[in-house]
């Protein structure tokens, strides 16, 4: 005991990293299964590991995304499927990796920045993103794009060590860069810091780190080569079409979701930005001195000051600012619909400055220490109350679990050989059922008067007076008129809908 005291004594970084890890865990497990959105994302993955693993399919593609014609790669299907079958295929499995990768951010935020600055710069950004509400919910949704930030911290360290000369991250970077199709397209943008970074160092790589490169990538491609050929190179297609189907420059369509371009759309990139960089900060929260695209410059601009402390190189900033305006300039002239998600790449270099600015602070003065000390405390008491007390409108993985349990129960006691579903809801909330309904061996078939037809009303407020049961702020209606036995048993010949019908996004 006494040697493992004085091990952490001549350590004591590694005790506040313990504390950081243990209190990133906190935040992405508080709670965790009852504010689980299980919803069209939930019902994909599902589907898709049970192809896996039922129907013996290897796949080398994931669900379709919202960019036409471009699929995410097979990578995360495979990872949760192991922890899916430990939990009998329920989707509550998913939760664990989730869950893993968050905490392994955290720390992995920790490492790349005090291998890159320093320990104290290390301890500050991590405890930073361990915290942060913005970042935690990142970390805390259940879909393929999980990994996207412990994406952007290896990146982060792999370009600045570019621009710094180190050519031997190279074989890393390369895998990364072939991950992108695994998680999320709109990463692409960002591998423009790469060029950059070693123009800035004004250095080539040799010959033996191009071919380990070439062979990180091209081995972490195989899915999407193999996919490609068999398929005409139609997502490769697909993404120039993305990019370079442009209209007028000036064009200003009114409804975002048609794909704008030219100054209008410019203006939305920095409207989403700006709000990003709001919410990374000081969501839920929000201000109206921060909400502003000029807040937003200042850190960048200040950049400059860590130039002038010796806490950046003038390179490092090159890199940085060209990582930023390649995202915009992409999505500015991209004629795709643009989400908030995509700028979230270069949510790393804002929290990479203003960690290095608290660094300077901590470092400088006893009074600087508090200040830090004072502000990443508050932030934590904050965050803390409002993750613990914060209202969740209970919609997702529990109520609609429960609802189906209830609907499943319901017509075996009935005895209905089958049973049709109908929603009551706004379009696109219809979803996050059909798994469920078929962990429960439920025969489906599509609603009509020859079949009993359960109601699911969401949210339950819009049919207060028809709902019988309740899941949250799901409603059920049960069926109000029965047919026949005979005529509902001559409809239940159809086969199973759950089974047979299609699903938006899902491919064999």
């Amino acid at each position: 005991m006494s040697s493992i005291f004085s091990y952490f004594r001549k350590r004591p970084h590694l005790l506040i990293l313990g504390f950081i890890l243990l209190t990133g865990l906190f935040f992405r497990t508080y709670k965790v299964i009852e504010r689980f959105d299980f919803a069209a994302d939930g019902d994909l993955f599902s589907w898709i590991v049970k192809d896996i693993v039922v129907n013996g399919h290897f796949r080398l593609i994931g669900q379709l995304t919202t960019a036409p014609g471009i699929f995410i790669g097979p990578f995360w299907y495979y990872l949760i499927t192991p922890f899916m079958m430990l939990t009998n295929m329920d989707p509550i499995g998913a939760i664990i990796p989730t869950v893993i990768i968050g905490v392994l951010t955290v720390f992995s935020y920790y490492f790349v920045f005090s291998k890159l600055f320093n320990t104290k710069v290390g301890l500050i950004i991590s405890f930073l993103y361990a915290i942060l509400l913005n970042a935690v919910q990142l970390d805390r949704r259940v879909v393929p794009s999980t990994p996207t930030v412990l994406w952007h911290v290896w990146y982060f360290y792999s370009v600045v060590s570019l621009a710094r000369g180190n050519y031997k991250v190279l074989p890393l970077l390369g895998v990364l860069i072939a991950l992108i199709w695994h998680i999320h397209i709109a990463l692409l943008p960002a591998l423009i810091a790469i060029p950059v970074a070693m123009i800035v160092a004004k250095k080539l790589p040799n010959r033996k780190q191009l071919i380990t490169s070439l062979a990180a990538f091209f081995i972490t491609s195989i899915p999407l080569i193999l996919f490609e050929t068999r398929h005409g190179f139609q997502q490769t297609i697909s993404i120039f079409q993305n990019f370079f189907i442009t209209t007028k420059l000036l064009q200003a369509p009114l409804i975002k979701s048609e794909g704008a371009t030219g100054l209008y759309k410019f203006q939305q990139v920095l409207e989403m930005i700006t709000k990003n960089i709001n919410n990374l900060f000081f969501s839920p929260q929000s201000f109206e001195t921060t909400q502003n695209f000029i807040f937003i410059l200042l850190i960048l601009l200040s950049a400059l000051f860590l130039v002038k402390k010796k806490l950046l190189s003038f390179k490092e900033v090159i890199v940085f600012y060209a990582w930023v305006l390649g995202v915009i300039g992409f999505f500015s002239l991209s004629s795709s619909p643009i989400s908030e998600y995509y700028f979230a790449n270069i949510e790393i270099i804002f929290l990479t400055i203003v960690s290095l600015l608290l660094y300077f602070l901590f470092k400088n003065s006893k009074l600087g220490k508090v200040i830090v000390i004072a502000i990443l405390g508050i932030v934590l008491i904050k965050n803390t109350n409002f993750m613990i007390n914060q209202y969740y409108y209970s919609k997702g993985y529990v109520a609609r679990k429960e609802t189906v349990d209830f609907i499943v129960k319901d017509a075996k006691e009935k005895g209905y050989p089958c049973i049709g579903i109908s929603y009551i809801t706004t379009p696109g909330e219809n979803v996050g059922f059909r798994y469920f309904f078929y962990l429960k061996n439920q025969h489906l078939v599509h609603p009509s008067v020859d079949i009993p037809v359960y109601n699911i009303v969401i949210p339950d407020e819009l049919s207060l007076r028809e709902v019988r049961q309740k899941f949250g702020h799901i409603g059920v209606i049960p069926p109000v008129k029965i047919p026949s036995k005979e005529i509902i048993e001559k409809s239940c010949q159809t086969p199973d809908t759950n089974l047979t019908d299609s699903m938006f996004g899902y491919v064999n």
